[in-house]
């Protein structure tokens, strides 16, 4: 993963996706990366919930990643899929219809 890949995580039950600005490495070797969020709100909130209720001061807000805490995706693949979610959806209503 390098500078502009599209990537993922699964954090609080959220599906975030962002892309990478950074990439450094730590002195043991760890990838680490800096990420710019994409439509995070969500996550946000679910970790203000979070600091809120723990109210032990910790910041949850990670401003960097390490390599195992994310995953990269292909948009070319997020595309096929949500389309596939579509046909799908069309065909299930179309049917649910046709029932009524």
């Amino acid at each position: 993963m390098n500078k502009g890949t599209l990537i993922y995580q699964i954090n609080q039950g959220n599906l975030r996706f962002g892309t990478i600005l950074e990439k450094y490495f730590d002195k043991k070797g760890w990838a680490h990366f800096i990420i710019n969020w994409h439509d995070d709100g969500n996550h946000i909130a679910a970790t203000d919930w979070i600091d809120k209720l723990r109210n032990d001061e910790v910041d949850r807000h990670n401003r960097t990643y390490r390599v195992d805490e994310i995953c990269p995706v292909s948009p070319r693949h997020l595309e096929k899929a949500v389309a596939a979610h579509m046909v799908g959806s069309a065909k299930r209503v179309t049917a649910n219809l046709k029932k009524n």
